[in-house]
């Protein structure tokens, strides 16, 4: 039996979730957010937090980001924590070096270095892809569904992305790469970090994808002090100050539906049942069929849409050195191509994120690495050696690693703390949070729809269940979070022709 109720219940602690638990919240809902296992941002390493993942929020100069920040009041506050690294990044491959400058003056000057015989193409590339990524701005700005799917939605799109297509259909701008010979190096300088960007399979990118990570990078990815941990801060305070409820430990194992309808969720621990107007499901999709009492629903959704398919896990390596071991002039973020004929993926394309020296002399290096499916999924044992490789392959671009590690650590491979100052390793303390399950996994979508960025739909076979996860809108990794976020909640709104005042005034009335 329901013992209480609330307008909408979010599942999650992603971006997408508190994004739209925030909102609904400032909206006059009462709102109710359940952590759904959610890890968190940092793990624990002998008493220091240590990062899950590298973290720069490249969707800050995003209009929906700017839309969200200025109704939540935060946007002050996320500039006094945000700060924007020059360069962005650093791309290393064998023969080159090349750092995206911010400033155009030290770009001209790094093109002219690096690609001199290109500089002209260069130049138009750069032109182009700004163009591009400012006429998706356009777009981006407007009061949308994240992909439409009524009629209305869908000529609301129509107009709104009409200047991105020209008379047959491609982009308007074309591919701003076009210029380039097809084995040009610079292409890596595109095509490497976007292979991070997203939560879309980086073997089957398209024009649009590149073109708008590559522009977040231009304007200067923000970073917080506190990395993500910051960001999930500011959203969390503002539900709270909104009158929210969070409660970040439970979790629920069942959806309550009722004649093809959403009534609520049944937590797992007490089998505490909470009524709700919506559920919003800010996890990936495949856990929501262990949630729901019949999956038909879901098998013809996949029907239509097609089933998401893992092609690569997210994999993190954190690495602890003495200061004078990391080479003077290596940027924040550095990605790392050991051999540009082999495929990007694995120890052979390495995103390394360098932090601050610390108190006693030493800086954390946070590497991620895409580890192919096949290889996590079918070959035993593939888990135990991933850290040795990628060490290996990470001392080439930090020549003296070895003679200044001090510890080294994985929350996704289930081997034990490598304290090298100690001379022995170290078992975790908490080893249900470290493990394969932990890893994100990236996904292909049989079917992308809209721009080729837009995979899985907000609205769910199930009435009144929304989805709010990285899946809708893949292809634009955290901004598109925040549009599937935005999305949910323009939905949830216009379905209640209340104004906020009344509907905080209805549950002011209920309390005791």
């Amino acid at each position: 039996m329901i013992q209480s109720s609330y307008d909408v219940i979010v599942l999650g602690g992603r971006l997408g979730a508190l994004a739209s638990a925030a909102l609904l919240a400032k909206r006059g809902f009462r709102v109710l957010l359940i952590g759904q296992e959610d890890l968190g941002p940092t793990y624990d390493v002998l008493g220091e937090p240590f990062p899950r993942a590298p973290f720069s929020f490249l969707a800050a100069h995003s209009p929906v980001a700017r839309r969200i920040f200025s109704e939540l009041a935060v946007s002050q506050a996320f500039r006094r924590r945000a700060t924007v690294h020059d360069p962005a990044f650093q791309v290393v491959m064998p023969g080159h070096r090349f750092e995206l400058a911010l400033g155009a003056p030290h770009l001209d000057r790094e093109i002219e270095r690096e690609f001199p015989e290109v500089r002209r193409p260069l130049e138009d590339f750069f032109a182009r892809n700004r163009a591009l990524s400012e006429a998706l701005d356009r777009a981006v700005e407007r009061d949308l569904v994240w992909p439409p799917e009524t009629f209305l939605e869908r000529r609301e799109h129509a107009r709104a992305l009409a200047h991105l297509s020209g008379p047959d259909g491609s982009l308007e701008h074309g591919d701003p790469l076009g210029d380039l010979p097809e084995a040009h190096p610079f292409r890596l300088v595109v095509h490497a970090p976007a292979r991070f960007a997203d939560g879309m399979d980086p073997d089957h990118g398209n024009v649009l994808r590149r073109t708008r990570h590559f522009a977040s990078w231009c304007e200067g990815g923000a970073v917080l002090d506190t990395g993500l941990a910051g960001l999930r801060e500011l959203l969390e305070g503002s539900l709270r100050s909104h009158g929210g409820e969070h409660r970040r430990r439970d979790r629920i194992d069942a959806l309550l539906v009722k004649r093809g309808a959403v009534e609520g969720v049944r937590i797992a621990a007490s089998g505490e049942e909470i009524g709700a107007s919506f559920v919003l499901l800010g996890t990936d999709i495949g856990g929501l069929l262990r949630l729901v009492p019949d999956r038909r629903p879901l098998e013809e959704l996949f029907e239509r849409f097609g089933e998401p398919v893992v092609r690569y896990y997210r994999y993190t390596l954190n690495l602890v050195m003495r200061a004078e071991g990391v080479p003077a002039g290596m940027a924040r973020d550095v990605f790392f191509v050991r051999d540009p004929s082999r495929p990007l993926s694995g120890p052979n394309l390495l995103r390394v994120q360098t932090h601050p020296e610390d108190a006693a002399g030493r800086r954390l290096l946070t590497v991620e690495a895409l580890l192919p499916r096949r290889g996590v999924e079918d070959v035993a044992d593939y888990l135990d050696t991933v850290r040795e490789h990628v060490v290996a392959s990470l001392g080439e671009l930090v020549p003296f690693l070895g003679k200044h590690l001090v510890r080294m650590d994985s929350p996704h491979d289930g081997r034990p703390i490598r304290d090298l100052e100690a001379g022995h390793d170290v078992e975790p303390t908490a080893p249900w949070a470290r493990g394969r399950h932990t890893m994100e996994p990236i996904s292909g979508f049989p079917i992308a729809s809209h721009l080729g960025v837009c995979a899985l739909p907000i609205r769910s076979p199930i009435k009144r269940l929304l989805l709010v996860n990285g899946q809708v809108v893949p292809g634009l990794g955290m901004e598109g979070q925040l549009l599937a976020a935005w999305s949910a909640a323009r939905i949830v709104s216009r379905s209640d022709k209340r104004p906020a005042i009344l509907r905080r005034s209805a549950w002011t009335r209920l309390k005791p």
